[in-house]
Parts: C-alpha cells; sequence; structure tokens
C-alpha cells in the first residue's frame, strides 16, 4: 500500500508539474495534501475506525479533491497578479476571499455526500467517508488560510509584470 501511495502522489506532482509548468508552483500546491492528513487522522480517531485498505483508498481520493482547492487558490492569485497587476499580497489575500465560496461549497458537497458511509457505521465503507470528510473539512480550513500565507512568502520578492514595467519606465 505504501509504494502505491508513493506512487500515486507522485503521479500528482507530475500533473502539477505539467499544469503549472513551474516546479515551485506544482510544490506550492502539493503541500495542501498533509493538511488534509490531520483532518483524515482526527476522523479516524473520534469516529474509532482503524486505519485499514478502505480508509488508505479514502486517503488517495482525498490527495486528489484537496490538491484541486490548491489549484483553484493559486490560478486565482497568479491571474490577480498577472492580468490585474495586484501586489504578491493583495494577490493572495483577494484569492483567499474570492475563492473560499467555490472551495467551501465543493468540499462541503463532498463531506455531506460520504456522511451516510460514516453513519452506516460499516467497516468496510466508514473508514473511507471518514478519511473523505474529515480530511476535507480541516483541509479546507488550512488551505484557505495556510496556502494564501504560503503563495506570499514563495513569491513575496517577484515582482509581478505592471510592477516590473513601472520601475523600468522611472530608470529610464
Amino acid at each position: 500500500m505504501g509504494i502505491s501511495l508513493l506512487i500515486s502522489i507522485f503521479i500528482i506532482f507530475l500533473i502539477l508539474l505539467w499544469h503549472f509548468k513551474s516546479f515551485t508552483y506544482a510544490v506550492l500546491s502539493f503541500i495542501t495534501m498533509p493538511l488534509s492528513i490531520f483532518g483524515a487522522a482526527l476522523g479516524l480517531l473520534l469516529m474509532q475506525y482503524p486505519f485499514g485498505f478502505t480508509s488508505f483508498l479514502g486517503l488517495l481520493a482525498l490527495c486528489g479533491i484537496v490538491v484541486r482547492n490548491g489549484i483553484i487558490l493559486i490560478d486565482f492569485a497568479d491571474e490577480l497578479r498577472r492580468d490585474h497587476g495586484y501586489s504578491v499580497f493583495e494577490a493572495a489575500a483577494q484569492a483567499a476571499k474570492r475563492r473560499m465560496r467555490p472551495i467551501f461549497l465543493t468540499s462541503s458537497a463532498a463531506a455531506v455526500g460520504v456522511t451516510p458511509m460514516i453513519l452506516s457505521r460499516s467497516t468496510l465503507w466508514g473508514p473511507l467517508g471518514t478519511v473523505i470528510a474529515f480530511g476535507l473539512m480541516v483541509s479546507m480550513v488550512l488551505t484557505l488560510f495556510v496556502l494564501p500565507v504560503l503563495y506570499w512568502l514563495f513569491f513575496r520578492n517577484k515582482k509581478n509584470e505592471s510592477e516590473a514595467s513601472q520601475e523600468n519606465q522611472a530608470n529610464s
């Protein structure tokens, strides 16, 4: 199971590299994955489910869903910087504000969708639903607060295109 987890994580990272065409952006989006593990572990602990095969499958699904939330936020922040001339700090703050609703709605819908699995108390489907629901809810909150800060830390020394052109005009 560990090897398959590593392979899936590696494939997710390659997809992120392909999407962003930048190692830094891929790493930034990839950081959202560990944020979900806290919620998954907490859910299994609270619901008193063991970590087994179905919870492992839930973890794999959770990784993909959570990375999508990071992509939504990072893409929007980058669009604000590139197309609208926002500074890195402004772009990170606005992206968190403006993408909070879509991230919240998609995460909540997925978490509510697996609630019957949790409520069934099935030893087969309960752990899968628990990992997905708790992992999504915790990672959603952490993604909306941690990822904008990390975005700012990663790119705070980079100037957006409008700042760079203004600086070039002033130096001319």
